[in-house]
């Protein structure tokens, strides 16, 4: 198999459907999903100062309060 080809199919093995991947949530995973929607709704100037605060605040204390 060339490398492409092989790069490909590893490619194609490593894809998970969102479907599956949610199968296997727990708190931990699910905030730092938020975390992570947080910090790109942020970078891409969608959120205000205030709901940028707000929601830090919030992620802190669900991650602090286990």
């Amino acid at each position: 198999m060339s490398e492409t080809k092989q790069q490909e199919q590893e490619l194609k093995e490593a894809v998970v459907s969102p479907f599956e991947e949610i199968k296997a949530m727990d708190a931990n995973k699910a905030l730092n999903i938020l975390f992570q929607a947080s910090t790109a709704a942020q970078k891409a100037g969608v959120l205000s100062v205030r709901d940028s605060v707000l929601l830090a605040a919030a992620i802190e204390h669900f991650s602090t309060n286990d």
